[in-house]
């Protein structure tokens, strides 16, 4: 298993196959994906990429703090899990954010990966609310 930076391009086939089936990888751009400071990883294993994550400096309106990372578009393919990948990219993306003097990391997680986030050390912070056509949300955070 190998972490590396990957572009925005190569992430788009694991957005729409694992988080948004319903789109089309070329609506999958999303907004300050070719920011100079935005940064995807790709995790690959036996050169397949089989994990993505994407960083933003984005700021949460809930909290006071412009030092922020957004983590977007976290996913493992069906197979790769259970490996302890998703855990290797989130601290790797801690470690990109740490490296850059970040103070908050946070994301808005599906419900059904809160349990993740939570043993990662990130908190709930507000209520559940639904995009559409994704499920129920919760915004997670984690002061570094």
């Amino acid at each position: 298993m190998i972490i590396k930076k990957i572009s925005a391009e190569e992430t788009r086939e694991l957005r729409q196959l694992i988080l948004r089936p319903h789109q089309k990888p070329e609506e999958l751009v999303y907004p300050d994906d070719d920011d100079h400071q935005t940064v995807h990883f790709g995790l690959f294993e036996n050169e397949t990429l089989s994990g993505i994550a994407s960083l933003y400096k984005d700021q949460y309106s809930g909290i006071d703090e412009p030092e922020s990372w957004r983590l977007r578009g976290m996913a493992t393919i069906e197979g790769s899990r259970g490996k302890g990948f998703g855990k290797e990219l989130m601290n790797t993306c801690i470690e990109h954010i740490r490296s850059n003097k970040g103070k908050i990391f946070w994301c808005n997680a599906r419900t059904t990966a809160e349990k993740f986030y939570e043993k990662m050390g990130m908190k709930r912070t507000g209520e559940v609310f639904t995009p559409e056509g994704l499920g129920e949300h919760v915004v997670m955070y984690m002061s570094l």
